[in-house]
């Protein structure tokens, strides 16, 4: 594989893994509300299942995620291309089904596997804006970065969340949240794929 397609690869990962982790923050941040506890029971529990679309920005695409302790699992379709994602046994394997390809990455903190500290979220307000097309009510929170993070509610449903940063707003529009998790999404492909130790790049 040539060294610029590596590190496409590298990039591409790296955006997706910025989409998990702000689709896992809504655990810790609802339950300082005591509102939309049902959807704080969901990630609490570490078992669930969840759809996305996201929009804005400089990122577009459908994410599809699976949660079960310690492991996670993400298919995610991008500018044309799909490469799912796998944190088990503290490593990070991303699987390029079309290429016969995984790049094995370390996993050895708390956000490399997908988790967020969400310690000095402050709750800054509330309203309503047009989220994905219909004008819905939200919570915002900043963290202590200073990001803004806006929590759409429709009803009974988390509708999703959106992420303003820099200038740059990005939403995720959540299509599924359930907590149906087969066990096979965790399986990494042991024959017929080529491995690449990613490792020491980029850093």
């Amino acid at each position: 594989m040539e060294e610029d397609t590596i590190k496409e690869c590298y990039m591409l990962n790296k955006f997706k893994l910025a989409v998990i982790l702000a689709l896992v923050i809504p655990s810790a941040v609802f339950a300082q509300t005591g509102k939309a506890d049902a959807f704080f029971k969901i990630f609490e529990s570490g078992n669930y299942h969840m759809k996305a679309k996201i929009i804005g920005g400089d990122a577009a695409g459908d994410m599809e995620t699976h949660v079960k302790g310690d492991m996670m699992a993400t298919t995610m379709t991008a500018q044309g291309q799909t490469s799912r994602m796998i944190f088990r046994d503290n490593k990070m394997y991303m699987i390029m089904d079309s290429m016969k390809m995984i790049m094995v990455m370390p996993a050895t903190n708390k956000s490399d596997a997908g988790g967020v500290n969400t310690a000095g979220m402050k709750l800054t307000g509330s309203g309503t804006a047009v989220f994905n097309g219909k004008s819905l009510p939200y919570e915002e929170y900043r963290d202590p970065q200073g990001s803004r993070v806006q929590y759409f509610l429709d009803g009974n449903k988390l509708a999703g969340i959106r992420n303003i940063e820099g200038g740059k707003t990005v939403d995720m529009v959540i299509i599924v949240l359930d907590q149906n998790v087969p066990a096979n999404v965790f399986t990494v492909p042991s024959t017929g794929y080529q491995v690449q130790d990613m490792s020491g790049f980029g850093r």
